[in-house]
């Protein structure tokens, strides 16, 4: 194969780095697990990137349609120039007149490992390879098209039957997750055993429209209960010894709140089943306008400062001067929903479907996000902006009424 640095140069003459925020070069190899990356580009046309860590650079197909879990979708993949490893942790907007221009995100990322040997693959036109990410698991296979007909160097992206295949007419993984995974940590590599299927297998083919979502295949069919108490974190006074099992959000200096919606009313409660609905009308009316099915969501309602961070004294102060318009609600859980229990499935997939259900919420009502960092420095960095600290809570942790050492808090 061509050095890296050959490989490289088509990449490096499109570009002007610049005006361009993309990496020029750089990047480490991941060793024996090396990196595999998804990038939803809106260039002229929404496409996804598909991108392979191979022989030191990112070997790249563009893929219009993006990938399918149906062996019979055989998606059209045109291979491109390759990209530099660092380019597989690039989210951004390319500005107009630039090579690509249009906003990217991660969609998905981890690791791949080859079936057979990589290099003569790629280099015979069929690659096959298994795929340990957030969506993307299994078997696939990348084949050279034989026509001379097209001046593009096209390939087909093509499921492999094994036990993740989904037909189709059932699931869509692209339309199911749209979503960024930037912020999650790399995925935990897979047993030797299948049946752990990944997040994009276990949801079901319910499209969401106006505040519906698709479920876990955990999720049991259970109503919402007229009562909820909360998961409580432990405080802790160091990190946990494994953090790629947890993540990582900010630590609020507010209240803990439950949103119970039921029918088409919204009622919000403290911790101790306080009723604070009259006090934050303005958070029960932005979540009755979500159309959101039945269920219980749970996070805290907080004022944020000048800085960026939250301030206890300034959400006190909300409520002494009746400006409790300023108040803002982080979600970060969502125990049930629609007719669904939802406290025996995993957190990260929790999440997953509370952050579909809060796309195009109104400014007040905000979905808390995880951090992607060791958590020594997320402590540092929550030091140094006056927040209270940070929560840890395990990837796999389950939703129980108590406290429990699956959540901690760190200060």
């Amino acid at each position: 194969m061509a050095s890296k640095s050959k490989s490289l140069d088509r990449y490096v003459a499109k570009r002007d780095f610049s005006l361009t925020p993309e990496p020029k070069a750089g990047g480490r190899s991941n060793g024996s697990a090396p990196q595999f990356v998804i990038q939803k580009h809106w260039a002229s046309r929404l496409h996804y990137d598909f991108r392979l860590e191979l022989d030191g650079t990112m070997k790249s197909w563009a893929v219009p349609k993006g990938p399918s879990f149906d062996p019979h979708d055989k998606r059209m993949a045109v291979h491109v120039e390759d990209h530099p490893i660092s380019y597989n942790q690039f989210e951004g907007e390319i500005p107009e007149k630039q090579y690509g221009a249009g906003k990217v995100i991660i969609w998905d990322k981890g690791t791949w490992s080859p079936v057979g040997d990589a290099e003569d693959g790629y280099r015979k036109g069929n690659l096959k390879f298994t795929l340990n990410g957030h969506k993307m698991r299994g078997n696939w296979v990348l084949v050279r098209m034989k026509s001379r007909q097209t001046r593009q160097d096209a390939w087909l992206l093509i499921k492999e039957k094994d036990e993740f295949v989904r037909p189709a007419s059932e699931f869509s993984v692209t339309d199911e997750l749209p979503d960024s995974v930037a912020e999650l940590a790399m995925p935990a590599k897979a047993e030797s055993t299948p049946n752990v299927p990944p997040i994009a297998s276990k949801v079901t083919a319910r499209r969401s429209s106006a505040g519906t979502a698709s479920m876990p295949a955990g999720a049991t069919k259970r109503a919402a209960p007229a009562t909820l108490s909360p998961v409580l974190a432990t405080l802790a006074d160091q990190p946990p010894p494994q953090p790629s099992q947890w993540i990582f959000e900010v630590k609020f200096d507010g209240y803990r709140i439950l949103a119970r919606i039921e029918a088409k009313q919204v009622r919000l409660v403290t911790r101790n089943g306080h009723d604070w609905t009259a006090k934050l009308s303005h958070l029960a009316k932005a979540l009755q306008s979500m159309a959101l099915q039945p269920g219980w969501l749970d996070g805290e309602i907080v004022v944020l400062n000048e800085n960026g961070g939250t301030s206890f004294q300034q959400l006190q102060q909300a409520f002494d001067s009746e400006r409790t318009q300023d108040i803002v609600f982080f979600l970060f859980d969502v125990p049930y929903y629609a007719g669904h229990d939802l406290t025996g499935v995993p957190l990260v997939e929790r999440r997953l479907v509370l952050q579909s259900l809060l796309q195009g919420a109104p400014p007040s009502i905000r979905f808390s996000d995880a951090f992607d960092a060791p958590p020594e420095a997320l402590v540092a960095s929550a030091c140094k902006l006056g927040l209270e600290g940070i929560i840890g809570k395990r990837r796999d942790s389950l939703y129980s009424a108590r406290r429990t050492p699956d959540w901690i808090k760190l200060k």
